[in-house]
């Protein structure tokens, strides 16, 4: 499963902002759209389209026929012996299909062939799940941006406040100075993260297959957390639902195939042919003569029972291998249905009380700070405490919708 914990470590670096005067939320429609257009233009997706198309002309490529064989022979003899058993020799054979041989190998091309086109579909929903990151780390930079520039703006404020009261005769300059500073730290922490949000852009536009330089609107994360499915429940479709399962059970009927065909081949081969002579200057058929040729594969039937015995081995390893794999993908969906859980329960913890308070100390110390009941380092640390606020509110929005979109990948809705 895909770490969501270094776009938590990244969140100070953001870009520029394009087009400031457009907003698009990150919804379920946004993220199906550049999860669709990752899909279509992916070279990982493309390729395995490729590889399912491949799979299903090797359906088609299973024949029921062998190719006949044809025989040519002259015999170099007296002409007496040629005029009576002709000098050119014809014949033809074809080999008979073993019976449920044909069957057995089509029945393995389907189920390859259906296997691929869910390893495709796996491609297509990966590919789509690392642009919808993406989208979800570059929205996350643009809200931490926002409230960025607004704690600048109050920064601002404050510092015009200090320079007032560092105009009285019985003020102290000291705090307008700090503030000076703390203003200056805080402008360029945010010029920086306009510089650098071109990264996450490029980034995005990189799995999108898009220019480098392909602009994007401000994006927002949803104000509240979305709803989390039940693991218990999606665990349960993971059968139906997630392609890697689906292409391991079609594995099995490939195996079982190959069991049948292992088993079909120590049958014996039978031919069936027509052999002429035919003198060369009169063009007469001197002789016509009809066969059937059978192999003996009792032989070496320890062979054949020894591929037998090792397709089924395959065949069973198949089996506990699709179980295997089920019981990997339900640890991973239970973790992000975890993940997304706890970081909804906290998105609105943040958004709650605990935001409220804050909000609450911060203004009176502001307060405090403005009539000199209050140090200005209370000032700058009571609004440190609701910026974080703010800001971890926001990031446990941005960790739930990754999580979301690894469910998504495990098992998806359609």
């Amino acid at each position: 499963m895909h770490s969501i914990y270094p776009l938590l470590t990244g969140i100070l670096v953001a870009g520029s902002l394009l087009h400031a005067g457009e907003t698009q939320v990150i919804n379920d429609g946004f993220l199906a759209r550049v999860r669709s257009e990752a899909a279509r233009a992916h070279p990982s997706a493309i390729a395995g389209k490729h590889k399912a198309d491949a799979a299903s002309h090797d359906v088609r490529s299973v024949r029921l026929w062998n190719d006949p064989m044809i025989d040519f022979g002259y015999m170099e003899a007296e002409e007496m012996m040629q005029m009576d058993d002709g000098d050119i020799m014809l014949g033809i054979e074809q080999a008979l299909p073993k019976p449920g041989m044909f069957d057995a190998e089509r029945r393995k091309m389907e189920a390859m062939s259906r296997a691929e086109n869910e390893n495709a579909r796996s491609s297509a929903l990966t590919a789509g799940a690392d642009a919808a990151r993406s989208a979800i780390e570059l929205a996350l930079t643009d809200e931490w941006i926002d409230l960025q520039q607004s704690q600048i703006t109050w920064l601002a404020a404050m510092a015009e406040n200090a320079r007032q009261m560092a105009a009285d005769p019985m003020g102290s300059s000291a705090d307008a100075l700090r503030m000076s500073v703390e203003l200056e730290k805080e402008q360029q922490m945010l010029d920086a993260a306009r510089r650098s949000r071109e990264g996450y852009a490029q980034k995005l536009n990189l799995i999108l297959g898009r220019s480098l330089d392909s602009p994007w609107p401000v994006l927002k994360l949803p104000v509240v957390p979305p709803p989390v499915p039940l693991a218990k429940a999606e665990i349960a479709r993971i059968p139906h639902a997630n392609p890697k399962v689906r292409a391991m059970r079609e594995m099995v009927g490939a195996a079982n195939a190959e069991t049948r065909i292992a088993d079909r081949e120590r049958l014996p081969e039978i031919a069936v042919g027509i052999d002429t002579k035919i003198y060369s200057d009169t063009r007469d058929v001197r002789s016509t003569t009809f066969g059937i040729k059978m192999s003996l594969p009792w032989f070496n039937d320890h062979s054949y029972q020894a591929k037998i015995d090792a397709a089924k081995s395959r065949e069973l390893a198949a089996g506990d291998e699709v179980e295997k794999m089920r019981r990997e993908m339900a640890m991973m969906v239970l973790s992000a249905a975890t993940e997304a859980a706890n970081a909804a329960a906290q998105a609105r913890a943040y958004s709650g009380k605990i935001h409220e308070n804050t909000r609450q100390a911060a203004q009176a110390t502001e307060a405090a700070w403005i009539s000199s009941k209050a140090p200005l380092s209370a000032l700058l640390d009571s609004s440190r405490a609701l910026f974080t606020v703010r800001l971890e509110q926001r990031r446990m929005i941005a960790m739930q919708l990754a999580a979301l979109e690894e469910l998504q990948t495990l098992v998806p809705n359609h």
